[in-house]
């Protein structure tokens, strides 16, 4: 079974949490806590199809089906398949500390996949028009359908980096509530006879195989919310490597495990005389769900598995260039999907992402993304294809995810020596020539906190003017809105580059040259690295040397 979502673009809005379902090393480590509100904070609906459109088989309300089996066979392919899929996040939430990140994720599940051959759909426009085939032929062999609803059950651990490397693992627990799972035995439908309409006959045949639906029964409780005896585990596992200030690695596979279902089993069988083949799908389907159950053989259904893997390349003003690769594996086959994308840091509450994506055998996919922070309120939205949003019916690829998070940053972290005042340290002064280290002790705590990269380049705006020397002063505010001395040196160039310890808290950059007016330039460290390229004013609005 496929699962259509490939997820590009929110692995692309690393301030969400919910990213790590795409990639479990990628959590944002500028939090302390999170907590998706519940049944809205991690929803996702898609869909897709190969071969075919909804409007191609006449469907033009998904709440009222009506299809069109002529035009059906008239459109589609010899084989299409559509898949289709719903999560939400009923409890979603996480912690970090000085070691790593703890999640936690109590998930509704719904995964479909049906390949439905042309010649069913020849079938059934023939017998609704009563001018089936005389002495012919029906190739039913390549039908299949999987459908599972299930909820997940998953503890998530992901570790703070260590030079530049960190990895994520999740273990899922699948509770099974209902599945259908076809076996089919090369089953072919033929007529004959010399009247406009006959019955269909069959070689070969159709398993049909259900569990869990015994809730439909009139005598058994409504809701329940699942059986232990239908049951499974899986496996999200994933790296990230940050190779330097650039570029970063990662990769991961998910999804890896199933289901094994035992409680609540029918089977029906499809061969023999089918007087009316409309009728016969529709009794066999009613059969599996509301007929009492039958003791048969358990079956197991596999989650479609995916591997993925990917870069970032980090330009100026954190924007990056995005680039993943994935496979999913299901029982047909294997499907291949490739994205680029853009990414923008906004504002301080605002990032946004656009995306190119090919997978599904579908070469025109543009998807786009955004999270915004209102205080404490993170929202979010992606779409991998976002024309679907438009028209559901007549798209092949048809997704998108939104949600509400709760988010709290970490709290800054203090020197446990106060450190000078900007107004004490002059340019001038000796000291700072021979400095190059941060003021102040650090504590243990902040030995095990991420880094940050500082890099900037300085030119001037008159001709003929060089910038030979700088005097680099950077500080952090505290919660009291008092700034701190983090770091002071003299570089003997028109660069600096500087590592720092990432507190999401306010710092300030202040810069001073010979022959120039002072800069400062504020910015927040909540991603691994910032560059930036300076132009300084010359003192009284010089233009020469």
């Amino acid at each position: 079974m496929c699962h259509s979502q490939e997820e590009f673009t929110i692995s692309n809005l690393t301030k969400v949490p919910q990213a790590s379902y795409a990639h479990p090393a990628l959590v944002p480590h500028h939090l302390r806590y999170f907590i998706g509100v519940p049944a809205i904070s991690g929803l996702q609906l898609h869909g897709n199809s190969q071969g075919f459109t909804l409007k191609d088989i006449g469907l033009t309300n998904l709440l009222d089906p009506d299809f069109n089996y002529e035009m059906a066979r008239q459109m589609v392919s010899k084989d299409n398949t559509y898949r289709f899929g719903v999560r939400t996040d009923l409890l979603y939430g996480g912690i970090a500390n000085k070691s790593g990140v703890f999640t936690i994720n109590f998930t509704e599940r719904i995964l479909g996949e049906t390949i439905l051959p042309r010649d069913l759909f020849g079938a059934l426009a023939d017998e609704e028009m009563g001018t089936m085939y005389q002495e012919g032929y029906y190739d039913l062999s390549s039908f299949s359908t999987q459908a599972l609803h299930f909820k997940e059950l998953g503890v998530a651990y992901t570790t703070q980096k260590r030079k530049g490397v960190n990895w994520g693992v999740r273990l899922k627990f699948l509770l099974g509530h209902e599945a259908i799972f076809s076996e089919n035995k090369e089953l072919m439908l033929y007529s004959g006879g010399e009247s406009d309409y006959q019955n269909f006959s069959s070689m070969g045949k159709l398993f049909l195989r259900s569990a869990g639906f015994q809730h439909f029964s009139p005598e058994d409780q409504l809701f329940r919310l699942f059986s232990v005896k239908n049951a499974g585990v899986a496996l999200d596992a994933g790296f990230h490597y940050r190779y330097n200030k650039r570029w970063e690695f990662f990769g991961s596979v998910r999804d890896l495990g199933g289901i094994t279902w035992r409680k609540s089993l029918n089977l029906r069988e499809v061969s023999g005389e089918i007087p009316d083949l409309e009728s016969e799908i529709s009794d066999t389907f009613d059969d599996l769900v509301n007929e009492r159950p039958e003791t048969t053989k358990s079956f197991r259904t596999a989650l479609p598995v995916q591997f993925s893997g990917g870069m970032r390349y980090f330009l100026k003003n954190d924007h990056r260039i995005n680039a993943l690769a994935s496979v999913r594996m299901y029982p047909s086959g294997a499907d291949l999907g490739l994205s680029a994308g853009y990414y923008i840091p906004v504002t301080s509450w605002l990032e946004w992402t656009g995306t190119y994506s090919i997978y599904n055998k579908q070469f025109f996919n543009l998807g786009t993304g955004f999270a915004m922070q209102f205080g404490k309120i993170q929202l979010y939205f992606a779409s991998d294809n976002v024309v679907s949003a438009f028209s559901a019916l007549g798209s092949n690829n048809a997704n998108f995810q939104a949600g509400v998070n709760l988010t709290w940053n970490k709290p800054e972290k203090k020197n446990k020596k106060p450190t000078a005042n900007r107004e004490t340290i002059k340019p001038e002064d000796p000291a700072i020539a021979s400095s190059n280290s941060s003021a102040g002790e650090h504590t243990e705590e902040e030995e095990d906190m991420p880094y940050f990269t500082l890099n900037s380049h300085f030119t001037t705006q008159a001709e003929g003017r060089e910038v030979k020397a700088i005097y680099v002063d950077i500080y952090r505010y505290d919660d009291k809105g008092e700034k701190q001395l983090i770091h002071t040196s003299r570089y003997p160039s028109d660069e600096f580059e500087v590592t720092l310890y990432r507190i999401h808290s306010l710092h300030e950059l202040s810069v001073k040259a010979y022959g120039f007016e002072p800069l400062v330039y504020q910015f927040v460290p909540d991603t691994d690295g910032l560059s930036r390229e300076f132009k300084l004013v010359p003192e009284n609005n010089e233009t020469g040397e």
